[in-house]
């Protein structure tokens, strides 16, 4: 199984490929092929998203609600931190604390209380203490990489076997001829060529990932890279579809036939889409976010991304509104 040759034939000449989805010969042996090319191109850049936590252990924190007594609390920025003395710093003024002092960070998204032990003044900041036992890096550092890699192609091959059956009766509506086999195929075609292209960019994520600190920054770029995956991903998918549909020793025009695959190409993408959308929600986190406390490996969530993103945006308008 020569997946370099694979490799190749995908990002420069996949004619070959495509006659052999369209004659069906081999094709047992063609998806196993595309399935472990796919696998192990999705794992690496898995990996890569996940090697964010292993980089920059240490954790952020933004903003903080200081509380000393019931009702009584003080919020404010963190202006720094130091993880050997488990301290941050902070230009908002604070009260001296109690043995009942507490603290929370991220407010937008709040971590658990944490015991305060004492508050001081250090050139000109309020220099906050806190318990021994609260860390402010994060253990196990390479569990998380390894759980991504194998996270992000699960999501992928979740999303197709959840799609599949559904995949298949929109291609008989619309009135193309392929059976069952070779649409799973076109569809590990475009599986195959996401990977490629996810892995192509890893080592300029992995470049950004070891050398920013910004947890925001590297999730545009994760979109951005996943988005012109996506795009030559459904390249492929077009492509297999005109070349699938012809006859053989046929012409296959791609420009001039698209237009009658439009509608199945159309209301494929928009399932998978759908789907993975969702299960991406379900699996999250893919990045992890940095701060305390440690983001789980596996955080499965009741709802749907598409209500959240509903009232996030009420949320907004009602934020504008006078």
């Amino acid at each position: 199984m020569n997946l370099i040759a694979m490799i190749d034939g995908l990002l420069r000449d996949r004619s070959a490929l495509y006659r052999q989805a369209r004659e069906g010969t081999h094709l047992r042996a063609l998806n196993v092929r595309l399935l472990l090319l796919f696998l192990l191109a999705t794992a690496i850049y898995g990996g890569v998203m996940g090697a964010f936590r292993l980089f920059h252990p240490e954790f952020s924190f933004s903003d903080f609600e200081l509380t000393t007594a019931p009702g009584v609390s003080i919020q404010g920025t963190v202006a720094g931190m130091s993880a050997e003395s488990h301290t941050f710093f902070t230009k908002t003024q604070c009260p001296a604390v109690t043995h009942m002092a507490t603290v929370r960070f991220n407010l937008s998204d709040p971590t658990d209380a944490y015991r305060v032990v004492a508050v001081s003044e250090e050139k000109g900041f309020n220099k906050i203490e806190l318990a021994p036992e609260v860390a402010f890096t994060e253990s196990g550092r390479w569990v998380f990489p390894l759980l991504v890699a194998v996270k992000t192609p699960v999501l992928f091959l979740l999303t197709l076997l959840i799609c599949a059956l559904a995949l298949y009766f929109l291609n008989l509506a619309f009135g193309l001829r392929l059976t069952f086999m070779p649409s799973m195929t076109l569809m590990l075609f475009t599986l195959a060529g996401t990977g490629v292209m996810l892995v192509v960019f890893a080592p300029i994520a992995l470049l950004f990932t070891a050398v920013t600190t910004s947890y925001h920054f590297m999730k545009v770029l994760h979109v951005v890279i996943f988005i012109i995956a996506g795009l030559f991903g459904v390249k492929i998918l077009g492509e297999g579809l005109v070349s699938v549909q012809a006859d053989p020793g046929e012409e296959v025009a791609f420009a001039s036939s698209s237009k009658k695959m439009r509608p199945v190409l159309f209301s494929w993408l928009l399932l998978y889409c759908l789907v993975g959308a969702q299960l991406a929600w379900t699996l999250k986190p893919f990045l992890g976010t940095p701060y305390l406390p440690a983001t789980p490996p596996f955080r499965v969530e009741k709802g749907n991304i598409f209500m959240s993103t509903l009232e996030s945006m009420h949320g907004m308008q009602a934020t504008h509104e006078p």
